[in-house]
């Protein structure tokens, strides 16, 4: 049986594969790259879409790093698929429905556009909302805290 990682190896020569601390297999492509990798991961046994999120480094070109979690039900695996980005990528929506809702939830809190999603909308901030609370650049905002402390301080 084939692993993964020589699956990959074998249709990318040179392919960028690496470990996390935690011991997950991850592949590293370009976001122009997704969909491909996706269907290929999809041809090898990674049945299950679980997670997506992202983290932002300003101080990058390609600031957004999408963080993709897949499991193998067959091999019992889980395994990682990273992309690098400066604010779109291909939507996975066509190959796992399940990544809708996730994909809504980047592009709320990070504004990461998925091209080719079905409905590319806020899901947790209001329509109105100005900005995504989650980028490292977004000004820090908050409400004080009533604590008895607090209150000869902010008045309330």
């Amino acid at each position: 049986m084939t692993t993964l990682e020589e699956h990959i190896a074998a249709a990318h020569p040179g392919a960028d594969l690496g470990q996390t601390k935690d011991g997950t297999v991850f592949w590293r492509v370009s976001a122009g790259m997704i969909g491909d990798a996706v269907t290929l991961l999809q041809r090898a046994g990674v049945d299950r879409f679980l997670d997506l999120t992202a983290v932002d480094d300003p101080t990058r070109d390609d600031r957004f790093e999408l963080n993709y979690l897949f499991y193998t039900s067959t091999g019992k695996r889980w395994f990682r698929l990273k992309a690098r980005t400066n604010g779109d990528a291909p939507s996975i929506t066509a190959q796992f429905a399940g990544a809708d809702f996730y994909e809504r939830e980047v592009f709320d809190l990070f504004g990461v556009r998925f091209v080719g999603h079905p409905n590319l909308t806020r899901l947790l901030l209001p329509d109105d909302w100005q900005g995504h609370p989650l980028r490292r650049d977004e000004p820090l905002g908050g409400e004080p805290v009533d604590f008895t402390v607090t209150r000869d301080v902010y008045g309330t």
